[in-house]
């Protein structure tokens, strides 16, 4: 319900009431594309002086789930929607749409209450025409590709009418800053667009002093600059630097810097992130944040609740709260406890590998969430110098392209008998794969058991699955239990990886395990590979110079076959910055 409050007014000269009138809650989300914020800072801006403002952080937290590139799509994605990339699935600037389960505020106000008016006015036309093209269905009025000037003319039109939600952006600031990095034009694009924020700042207080609304108006922007301020899109500090800004007052979670188990970027994930700008907008607007919803910042307005909520793939789960009021925990839409105020971590007991888990945690009508991937690479299949398939533990697969170096659209999907026939009773227990030659592939089982498929007629062949023993596969029978990787070498070998920490070497031509094997992974055998021998989930051959390693906890390794070594800056985490698309829903 839109929240509204009784205004009396007095008319001029009688000392009498008139009859009262209705004044609502109102929003205004300005987004200035490409700021820095040590430039406003340094800058003469006294229109974003007038604001309640502080620094904030977009991208994400670096090496988790929900790590995502410091480009316009995803910021604008996060911005309008509450979640990061790995529920809204705007990856890059060229995304589609985006994720329908967590759709942009303008459905969820639409939804929540339909006699809302709304406003869509954008500099950069992808956050209309690409993302969120069906969610502005129900807007009253959109504009895409306007002037930065004519945005602000639109959206004091739109104030003027008492229009209840309007998004507008400006992107002078950073199409300067591409053009001519940080120096006198971009300077001036932030001064511009400060007058420009002046501007409805004055018209906002002439509306509410005429008609008893109440205006919220929110400034962000979508992310920093990287230090010439040229350019933007990587996990660094200045790019990852954001700020957040409001004319009403806010609560400690933007005012107050409070680090919780992630010190990184100098303390940066101590404040405000840009998920938390849609629940405080909603707030304000008088629509409740279900915690079905899934948004992953506490609202800015209101009590606060859990802070800082980190999760880690063993489910263990650490925050900070310094609210009275009990936590209730979700795991996937459902209550599995209720703890008092004091406690700031929690153990989830049961075994979440089975694919996307998301917790919520809700306290004082203020709830948080965090999403976890929590799946492994189980085997990987380099079918040819194109395209690679990936088998996940949540008895999933991908096709990647390789030439893309991203999972093609309508992936993942199930492994069935539809798409790998005679694979798909095996879905569950498929540990590794690799490929033979140009007619055969193998895949293994963690029982001990294979199955030999044809990759002419794309299916398993007749009399499998067979056992791995001393007339299958010479040499590999005593170990058949304990593979948990393959990787197809140069000429005819192939190396099977167990999980004690040893690997085998087999001769195809020979069609024996080498002797001398079982020998230790170690710095000596597998330079750069040795601490993470028992961490292996799969393996991929992927070109005549590297090769991948799979590592539990969403980790890859990539190892050079041109130096026999791993490369530097390894492991890194597996997410859509690193596989596009891989670990996705």
């Amino acid at each position: 319900m839109q929240k509204t409050m009784i205004i009396a007014l007095l008319t001029a000269g009688v000392g009498m009431l008139v009859p009262s009138v209705l004044a609502a809650n109102k929003a205004v989300l300005l987004g200035i594309d490409g700021v820095q914020w040590e430039k406003v800072q340094a800058l003469n801006t006294p229109n974003f002086d007038r604001l309640n403002i502080n620094k904030a952080y977009t991208g994400g937290m670096k090496g988790y789930d929900n790590e995502q590139l410091t480009s316009s799509g995803p910021g604008w994605a996060t911005i309008l929607t509450g979640v990061w990339v790995n529920k809204h699935n705007v990856d890059t600037n060229s995304a589609g749409l985006a994720n329908a389960d967590f759709p942009s505020i303008f459905k969820r106000i639409h939804d929540a209450n339909p006699i809302l008016t709304q406003a869509s006015l954008v500099h950069w036309s992808p956050i209309n025409t690409q993302f969120f093209s069906n969610d502005i269905a129900n807007v009253e009025r959109v504009e895409s590709g306007i002037s930065d000037a004519d945005v602000t003319s639109a959206t004091i039109s739109e104030i003027n009418k008492g229009t209840d939600f309007v998004f507008a952006h400006l992107d002078d600031p950073d199409h300067h800053g591409h053009s001519t990095c940080f120096g006198s034009a971009y300077n001036k694009s932030i001064i511009t667009a400060d007058q420009q924020l002046g501007e409805i700042l004055d018209v906002i207080e002439v509306a509410e002093k005429q008609s008893g609304d109440n205006w919220l108006l929110m400034v962000t922007t979508d992310h920093g600059r990287d230090s010439l301020g040229c350019g933007h899109g990587a996990q660094k500090l200045n790019q990852k630097t954001i700020f957040i800004g409001s004319n009403e007052p806010v609560n400690a979670e933007l005012t107050d810097k409070l680090v919780g188990e992630n010190n990184d970027f100098s303390g940066l994930y101590g404040y405000a992130a840009q998920t938390s700008i849609v629940p405080t907008l909603l707030t304000h607007l008088g629509i409740k944040v279900e915690q079905e919803w899934k948004l992953d910042g506490p609202s800015l307005i209101g009590e606060l609740g859990v802070r800082k909520l980190m999760a880690s793939t063993d489910g263990y789960l650490q925050w900070i709260n310094e609210s009275d009021d009990d936590i209730h925990i979700y795991r996937n839409d459902i209550l599995v406890d209720v703890l008092s105020a004091q406690n700031n971590s929690w153990q989830d007991n049961v075994n979440t590998r089975l694919g996307t888990v998301d917790y919520v945690l809700a306290s004082n009508a203020n709830p948080v969430a965090f999403r976890h991937n929590v799946m492994d690479v189980n085997a990987g299949l380099s079918w040819n110098l194109s395209r690679g398939y990936f088998f996940r533990s949540d008895t999933q697969y991908v096709r990647y392209n390789k030439i893309l170096d991203k999972a093609e659209d309508g992936y993942p999907r199930a492994v069935n008998e539809s798409n790998w026939p005679g694979l798909g009773a095996y879905r569950e227990n498929l540990v590794a794969s690799f490929h033979k030659d140009s007619d055969t592939a193998y895949f293994f089982t963690h029982d001990g058991q294979y199955l030999s498929y044809d990759l002419n007629t794309d299916s398993v062949r007749d009399g499998y699955p067979k056992a791995v023993d001393a007339t299958t596969w010479s040499g590999l029978e005593a170990y058949a239990d304990n593979i948990v990787a393959t990787l197809r070498w140069k000429g005819n070998k192939v190396y099977f990886f167990l999980d004690d920490g040893n690997y085998l070497r087999y001769d195809l031509a020979n069609d024996s395990v080498d002797s001398g094997y079982p020998k230790p992974i170690n710095d000596s055998t597998w330079p750069g590979l040795g601490a993470y021998a028992q961490q292996i989930t799969a393996a991929i051959y992927w070109d005549d110079t590297r090769a991948y390693f799979f590592l539990d906890g969403q980790r890859y390794i990539r190892y050079s076959i041109t130096s026999d070594s791993v490369d530097s800056g390894y492991p890194k985490p597996t997410n859509d910055s690193t596989w596009s698309g891989l670990l996705g829903m």
